[in-house]
């Protein structure tokens, strides 16, 4: 008989004629649910060594990422010069912003995002260029994989080294005058004027990007329907209907990835024009970028000023690329 802190279960005939009892006596705390594993030293363990190993990354965000954009923002509020705290730093409350947005700088900063997107010239010149060299390398032919290599050296080349070698070029007594006196013609200011400025820098970036390009379109290319191309040549299409209504729309998503990381690029320049045309800028100043601009104002020891122009930089990539985003999505959901 069972008790009263038991439970009486019945037990089926099979258990009966085995000579066991009819009831089976089983306490409640048995059904009182799963028991919950407890954590493991060992697991425990194991969790303290992943977080050691992810330390570093951790505290490298934190000190040369998190806590730099945080003094940068505070920064914009003091006139810190960088060799005392930024606490003890005199306040400027709202001067550094008014020295970008209509202040004595203004002009600068406002002319050097002009300077910027005349460098970004290169951006549609390098897509247009880099998807008919790809159409031409994308073809069986002797040799072919050869001067993909060669295209593509330029991109993994010291940008200094090449530019240091684009200064010798084109200086006033460099080969490419001595080139032009040659032939009767009169040199040219490549690094001394504007217009000159422009060829030159819009020359280098295009010449360097070029090759990473035409990788990605010969990439993207591998996937274009043949199927539909010979159609197209059954049907009658010329080379042109073929690029244009097939090959184009297949790499959409190759050209608008390429040309937002490049614009993104572009707007970030620096490196390029600074060696070329060193500390001067040039006349007017026409080789100061956005970047060099925060460049100029950090030389000289204005870190507030140099905070304004990052971030009215930063929000300005951000909106452009929301925008192109935008776009992209709406044509997405067209089709």
């Amino acid at each position: 008989m069972a008790t009263e802190n038991e439970l009486s279960v019945p037990v089926s005939e099979e258990t009966l004629s085995e000579g066991n009892l009819g009831e089976v006596s089983v306490s409640p705390k048995a059904e009182t649910g799963p028991i919950k594993p407890q954590k493991s030293y060992l697991r425990r363990g194991e969790n303290l060594i992943g977080w050691l190993y992810i330390s570093p990354m951790i505290v490298g965000i934190l000190v040369f990422t998190a806590i730099p954009l945080v003094m940068s923002v505070m920064a914009i509020f003091y006139n810190w010069n960088g060799i005392v705290g930024l606490i003890e730093s005199p306040p400027a409350k709202f001067d550094n912003l008014k020295s970008v947005f209509g202040g004595l700088n203004s002009d600068l900063y406002w002319k050097s995002i002009l300077h910027t997107l005349v460098f970004a010239i290169q951006l549609p010149i390098g897509l247009v260029l880099g998807l008919f060299l790809a159409l031409g390398m994308n073809r069986d032919m002797h040799g072919v994989q050869a001067f993909r290599v060669i295209y593509y050296l330029p991109g993994v080349m010291s940008i200094v080294a090449i530019s240091i070698v684009w200064q010798n070029m084109f200086a006033g007594d460099g080969y490419i005058n001595s080139f032009l006196t040659s032939l009767g013609m009169k040199p040219f200011g490549w690094l001394t004027t504007k217009a000159g400025i422009g060829i030159t820098v819009n020359l280098l970036l295009v010449w360097k990007g070029v090759g990473y390009t035409t990788l990605m379109f010969i990439a993207g290319l591998q996937s274009v329907s043949t199927d539909q191309i010979e159609a197209a040549k059954i049907d009658g299409a010329s080379g042109w209907t073929i690029l244009l209504k097939i090959t184009v729309p297949a790499l959409y998503p190759i050209i608008f990835y390429l040309f937002v990381t490049g614009l993104m690029g572009a707007l970030q320049m620096f490196n390029e024009p600074f060696i070329l045309l060193g500390d001067g800028y040039g006349p007017d100043n026409f080789g100061m970028t956005t970047v060099g601009f925060v460049y100029y104002f950090f030389g000289e020891k204005r870190l507030g000023i140099a905070s304004v122009g990052a971030w009215v930089l930063a929000v300005l990539i951000f909106i452009i690329t929301a925008i192109q985003m935008y776009v992209d999505k709406k044509k997405q959901e067209a089709e």
